[in-house]
């Protein structure tokens, strides 16, 4: 079982980020929880970290998870692992494309 760094304090809600091939990279929607906003998220993050889903950043990823505050500033993140991660938690968490940035 992999041990992940909690979601700091503050935290409201949980969104990702994926570089595309080609240059591009998209940002998926941001998902709160019912059951309470920071309650929500670190149950999640604990959830995903115990099955390698999500790891604390520092190596190659698939994609990032990140911890957004109220106004939407990051305040932590970390690492998708892998593809079959990604469906994961874009399946649990209802992301949808927020946007696309174009191609460097």
């Amino acid at each position: 079982m992999s041990r992940v760094a909690a979601p700091p304090e503050g935290t409201v809600a949980l969104t990702a980020y994926r570089d595309l091939p080609g240059g591009q990279g998209r940002q998926y929607t941001a998902t709160t929880f019912a059951r309470g906003a920071w309650q929500g998220c670190e149950h999640f993050v604990r959830m995903c970290g115990a099955v390698g889903f999500v790891r604390d950043c520092g190596g190659p990823a698939y994609a990032v998870l990140d911890a957004i505050d109220s106004d939407g500033d990051i305040l932590a993140s970390w690492d998708i692992t892998s593809p079959r991660a990604f469906r994961f938690v874009y399946r649990k968490l209802g992301l949808r494309v927020e946007s696309q940035d174009a191609a460097a």
